[in-house]
């Protein structure tokens, strides 16, 4: 089994398609470049982070060093952030399916509630019923979210977005941040993050 196969036998929910060998898969024009994308296009460093929503890790890097990244770097231009989807289970991947359905304006915001909130939603009872509770506050009713989940497109293309980070970076946990072909991974402090903008450009 190839690994693309393996992503999807993986995912709760998404083991039936497994065998299709669908192919490559371009993502909607507002998420081509990632979930949410901050910062000037003429930035001098552009910085991927690639995370899954039931990650504790990438929630905990999130709420505690994102919020500083944005103020030092973001804000000042000095880099662009590209958050991507790399769904480690079938939760997550529905997830990042929601955020998606909510719009691209809204993206940045949800991924921050549902980081915030995590620790609820992935461990209830039914975590795909608290999902929608928590998104239904933000405005996405229960028949949008339905129909979203129901949506194949959607659901390949956030898979897409896994795939493609494991074939052209080799990304094998979350979060991972890349520059250029650079990569680290771990919810990195604000110290590491710094020397890895530093280390890859980044001028004082």
């Amino acid at each position: 089994m190839n690994t693309r196969r393996m992503i999807l036998a993986g995912m709760t929910g998404v083991a039936a398609v497994a065998g299709l060998g669908f192919p490559a898969l371009a993502e909607t024009d507002d998420f081509a470049e990632g979930t949410f994308v901050l910062g000037p296009k003429d930035a001098p460093i552009t910085v991927t982070e690639f995370a899954s929503m039931t990650c504790s890790h990438c929630g905990h890097f999130s709420l505690t060093t994102f919020p500083e990244v944005k103020k030092q770097f973001i804000d000042t231009g000095k880099i662009r952030f590209v958050f991507r989807d790399f769904p480690l289970d079938g939760i997550a991947l529905r997830a990042s399916m929601l955020v998606r359905c909510a719009g691209a304006d809204k993206a940045e915001a949800l991924v921050e509630m549902l980081f915030r909130t995590q620790a609820s939603w992935t461990q209830a009872a039914d975590p795909i019923a608290a999902l929608k509770q928590t998104l239904r506050l933000a405005g996405l009713g229960d028949a949008k979210a339905d129909a979203c989940l129901a949506d194949e497109a959607l659901k390949m293309a956030v898979i897409q977005s896994r795939y493609g980070a494991e074939k052209d970076y080799e990304i094998k946990s979350t979060p991972s941040f890349v520059i250029g072909k650079t990569k680290v991974s771990g919810a990195l402090t604000l110290e590491e993050f710094t020397k890895f903008l530093k280390d890859n450009g980044l001028k004082d």
